[in-house]
């Protein structure tokens, strides 16, 4: 639904996912990405040019559910959720509205759970090396996506990730009891600092 300032209902898209629950939405600029889930994952791409009169424009079924949605390029969405038990990574193609793609995935193996699922303040994406990073399971993962493709570059172990950020060329992964300093030009380890 869309409301005007005083929440009265100016437009509307209706029978979307019946039966199934909202789980992640992402507003940029004239349009709104919507994952439901149930059994299968519909991925919504909505037009809200005309807030009278707001459009689905496009919907991609795929397993699993994506909880999380975050821009990563101008056409670029990624979903992290789960699939099967693990968490999964999804990355969508939305160059084309009516015709929204999943161009790469990847599973977690052994990854029941991760942060970001209900906190985006455990996602961090650095758009200079086309990465971003996520906590799961206790380790932290950085991941490309440059060429459209999903890639473990860098898992770090034993260290609890909770966040991560970075300065300049070095990726800081912050943990319960330390903070782990990696090149992210070599994504070689630089320095371990206790806490």
């Amino acid at each position: 639904y869309v409301l005007d300032s005083n929440l009265n209902i100016t437009g509307s898209v209706l029978d979307m996912g019946r039966g199934e629950r909202i789980y992640s939405v992402r507003f940029i600029e004239d349009k709104a990405y919507l994952v439901t889930f149930r059994q299968t994952d519909p991925f919504y791409v909505l037009d809200l040019k005309d807030p009278a009169n707001p459009q689905l424009k496009g919907e991609l079924k795929i397993p699993g559910y994506s909880a999380y949605l975050h821009q990563l390029d101008t056409n670029l969405i990624l979903g992290v959720g789960k699939e099967d038990s693990n968490v999964k990574l999804s990355l969508f193609d939305v160059s084309n509205p009516q015709n929204p793609i999943e161009v790469s995935k990847f599973s977690i193996k052994n990854s029941f759970w991760t942060e970001v699922e209900g906190n985006h303040h455990a996602f961090m994406m650095d758009a200079k090396h086309k990465i971003f990073f996520i906590p799961a399971e206790g380790k932290g993962y950085i991941f490309s996506y440059s060429d459209n493709t999903l890639k473990e570059v860098k898992t770090i172990e034993k260290i609890n990730a909770k966040r991560a950020l970075y300065i300049n060329d070095t990726l800081f992964i912050i943990g319960n009891d330390n903070i782990v300093a990696i090149d992210q030009n070599t994504w070689e380890l630089k320095n371990t600092f206790k806490l």
